[in-house]
C-alpha cells in the first residue's frame, strides 16, 4: 500500500513539475544543459537491469551464441539482404542532418542541442550557434556514444541503423516464434526484411528504425515479465518504455499498452509489484513533457502550410486514409511498399477478428499466453498510433517522406501474417508453403523493380546537389567559407565553415575584412537558377541574390532535375559608404562599448533565424 501511495505521489509530482512548475523557456534550457545526463542515467540503469536478466538466463543465450544454427544464418542473411537493397545515404533532408548535429553536440559538449554554425578557431572546431531540436534525443545519444568510443564519424549513424536492423529482425523472430512457431516466425522476418521501406531505413540516417526496434524490444520484454513477474523484469520493462518514449514523439502511445501489461502481470503474480524504477517512472517522463511543451510553443517546428493554424485536425482524416491505402496496396515500383505484406496483414487482421470471436464464445475460455497478451496490447498501441497519424496534416504514407510512419503497422502486419499462417497450418492446410511461394512471386514482380529503382534514394536531387557542392568545396585550396542557399548543418558536420544566404547577404563588411586578412582563401556562394520572368528567361532565384556590391564569378553549374545549381566565388565586395560621425557626447564609455561590439561583430557576427528547409516531422 505504501508503494502504491508513493507511485501516486510520483505521478502527481511529475504532472506538476512537467506542466506547471517550470516555464517553457527554462524547461528548454534544462533539457539543453541536463538532458544528456538524464538519458545517460536512464540508459545506464537499463543496461544494469539487462545485465541482471542476462545473467539469470545465461544458459539460454550462451547456447544460442555458440550454435546459432540455421535460424542465426537466416537472420544474418535477411539483414544483409535488407542492406543490399539500398545505398548508404541520407534519405530525409534535412531531418537526418539535424539528428547528426544533435549527436555531434552531445558528443562534443554533452548538451542536447543541434549545431547550426561553427568555425575553425586556432585549429579547434568551435561551435558558435546551436538550437534545441524538436526530436527526442535517445537516438542521437546512442550515436554520440559511438562518437565517444570510436571518434567523430558521420558514418557512425549508418552503423547504428544497421545494428538496429539486425536487432529488430532478431526481436521479431523471437516474438513471432513465441506466438506462432519457427516457420511462421521466419516468414515474418522475411516479409519485413524484403520490404523496400525497411532497407531504405536500414541504410539511412533517420531515427525511425531505431524507434521500431525499441517498440519490438519493449514488446519482447513484456513477454518475459508476464512469464515470471518479478521486480527486476518489471524494472527492465519500465526503463525500456521510458527510453522508447524518448525515441519518437508519438511513442508515448506505447506507454499505455505497457501499463496494461504491468497490471496483467500483477494479476498473474497475485500481488502488486512496484520496484523503485517503476515508482520513479512518472518523474522520468518529465523531460519528455518539457520537450513537448517546447515543441508546442514553437510553431516553426510544425512547418505548417500557409493558412494552417493547427497540425492536427479532423479534416486531414479522409485525405490521409486515401494516401495510406494507396501506399499499402500500390502495385507499382513508385513506392517503397510491399503489397504482399499488406495483403497478408489485412488477412491476418480478419483472422484475428474471427479467432477472437471464437475464443469469446468458448466456455470455459482458455487463458491467454503471455505472448498473446503482449501481441494484443501492442497491437492496440499500433492501432492508436495509426489513428493519431490520421489527424496529422502531413502523414500520407504515399508521400515519400512520410512513408516511414507506416513501419509500426508493417511490423504488426508481419506478426499477424505469422499467427494466421500458424493457425491455418494447424488445421492441416499448407499455409506456410503457400505464403513462402507468394513471397517469392512478390520478390520477382514487386520487390525487384523497386530495389532496382531505389526511387527515393537515387531520386533525392536535393541530397545529390549537396554532395556536389561538398565535393567542389573540398577540392578548393585553403579554408573556404560557403554561403549556402539550403542549410548550414550538413557543411558544419563536414567541418566546412558556412552561412545561410540571408546572413551572408548582410555581412558584406565582415566577409570583405576576413578575405583581406586571409581568414578564408575563398568565399563560395550557392545559388539556384530558374525562370525569373514571363518569357522563361533563366536567372538567379530572387531568394538567392547577393547585394549589388558583391561581385561574383561562376565556378561550376550543374542541373538536378528541373533545377540548375550554381556555385560562384566572391571576387570582391565594394566597401560600404562611410557614414558621418556624430559629435561625441557624454563620457566615452558608451563609445568604447560600441567599438567592442563592432569588433565582436567582425569576429562573431550574429546569425538570423536559420533552420532546416525541408519538411521535418
Amino acid at each position: 500500500m505504501r508503494r502504491l501511495l508513493l507511485l501516486a505521489l510520483s505521478g502527481a509530482a511529475a504532472l506538476y513539475v512537467g506542466y506547471f512548475a517550470v516555464p517553457t523557456i527554462p524547461a528548454g534550457h534544462l533539457i539543453i544543459n541536463f538532458g544528456y545526463y538524464y538519458i545517460l542515467a536512464v540508459f545506464s540503469l537499463f543496461v544494469l537491469y539487462a545485465a541482471r536478466l542476462a545473467r539469470s538466463r545465461a544458459a539460454v543465450w550462451r547456447s544460442w551464441m555458440r550454435r546459432p544454427g540455421p535460424v542465426g544464418l537466416a537472420l544474418a542473411a535477411f539483414t544483409l539482404f535488407a542492406i543490399w537493397t539500398d545505398s548508404f545515404k541520407h534519405k530525409i533532408l534535412f531531418d537526418e542532418f539535424v539528428i547528426q548535429g544533435t549527436a555531434y553536440e552531445m558528443h562534443a559538449t554533452k548538451q542536447v542541442s543541434t549545431v547550426l554554425r561553427a568555425y575553425d578557431i586556432g585549429g579547434t572546431w568551435q561551435t558558435i550557434d546551436t538550437f534545441l531540436d524538436k526530436r527526442p534525443y535517445f537516438f542521437p545519444f546512442l550515436v554520440s556514444l559511438l562518437h565517444d568510443l570510436t571518434g567523430y564519424r558521420i558514418a557512425n549513424l549508418f552503423v547504428l541503423n544497421v545494428a538496429c536492423a539486425a536487432a529488430l529482425l532478431g526481436l521479431l523472430y523471437w516474438f513471432a516464434n513465441e506466438l506462432a512457431g519457427r516457420g511462421p516466425a521466419l516468414l515474418a522476418v522475411a516479409l519485413m526484411a524484403t520490404m523496400p521501406l525497411f532497407g531504405q531505413n536500414a541504410t539511412g540516417a533517420g531515427m525511425d528504425l531505431h524507434n521500431l526496434t525499441m517498440v519490438a524490444l519493449v514488446a519482447c520484454l513484456s513477454v518475459l515479465y508476464l512469464r515470471v513477474p518479478c521486480e527486476d523484469r518489471l524494472s527492465l520493462l519500465v526503463l525500456a518504455a521510458v527510453l522508447l518514449v524518448e525515441s519518437r514523439y508519438e511513442s508515448i502511445i506505447f506507454v499505455f499498452p505497457t501499463a496494461l501489461l504491468i497490471l496483467v502481470g500483477w494479476r498473474r503474480a497475485g500481488r502488486v509489484i512496484l520496484p523503485w524504477p517503476a515508482i520513479a517512472a512518472p518523474v522520468l517522463l518529465v523531460p519528455y513533457a518539457w520537450h513537448l511543451r517546447v515543441l508546442r510553443a514553437t510553431p516553426l517546428f510544425w512547418q505548417l502550410e500557409e493558412g494552417q493554424t493547427s497540425a492536427f485536425g479532423g479534416g486531414n482524416v479522409v485525405g490521409n486514409l486515401k494516401g495510406d491505402l494507396a501506399f499499402l496496396f500500390s502495385f507499382g515500383p513508385e513506392l517503397a511498399n510491399s503489397w504482399y505484406l499488406s495483403i497478408l496483414g489485412v488477412a491476418g487482421l480478419l483472422w484475428l477478428a474471427y479467432a477472437g470471436a471464437s475464443w469469446a464464445r468458448r466456455r470455459p475460455r482458455p487463458p491467454l499466453r503471455p505472448v498473446e497478451w503482449a501481441a494484443l496490447a501492442f497491437g492496440l498501441g499500433v492501432a492508436a498510433h495509426f489513428g493519431v497519424l490520421l489527424f496529422y496534416w502531413w502523414a500520407k504514407f504515399n508521400d515519400l517522406m512520410a512513408s516511414r510512419f507506416s513501419l509500426p503497422m508493417c511490423l504488426a502486419f508481419a506478426v499477424l501474417a505469422a499467427a494466421m499462417v500458424a493457425s491455418l497450418s494447424a488445421r492441416g492446410l499448407p499455409a506456410l508453403r503457400a505464403a513462402c511461394l507468394g513471397l517469392g512471386v512478390w520478390l520477382l514482380v514487386g520487390g525487384a523493380p523497386s530495389y532496382a529503382r531505389r526511387l527515393y534514394t537515387d531520386g533525392n536531387l536535393a541530397m545529390q546537389e549537396i554532395q556536389w557542392e561538398h565535393a567542389i568545396v573540398e577540392s578548393r585550396p585553403g579554408p573556404v567559407l560557403l554561403i549556402s542557399n539550403k542549410s548550414t548543418i550538413p557543411f558544419v558536420l563536414w567541418h566546412i565553415e558556412s552561412l545561410i544566404t540571408a546572413v551572408g547577404a548582410q555581412r558584406g563588411e565582415q566577409i570583405r575584412y576576413h578575405l583581406g586578412q586571409g581568414t578564408f582563401k575563398e568565399v563560395l556562394v550557392a545559388q539556384a537558377i530558374r525562370p525569373t520572368d514571363a518569357n522563361g528567361d533563366m536567372g538567379v532565384d530572387p531568394d538567392d541574390l547577393m547585394p549589388p556590391s558583391y561581385h561574383l564569378a561562376t565556378v561550376a553549374e550543374k542541373r538536378f532535375g528541373g533545377r540548375l545549381a550554381r556555385l560562384s566565388r566572391i571576387v570582391a565586395i565594394d566597401p560600404e559608404p562611410k557614414k558621418a560621425e556624430a559629435a561625441p557626447q557624454g563620457p566615452d564609455v558608451p563609445s568604447a562599448l560600441r567599438s567592442i561590439s563592432a569588433i565582436q561583430a567582425r569576429i562573431e557576427p550574429p546569425v538570423a533565424a536559420s533552420t532546416s528547409s525541408a519538411p521535418s516531422r
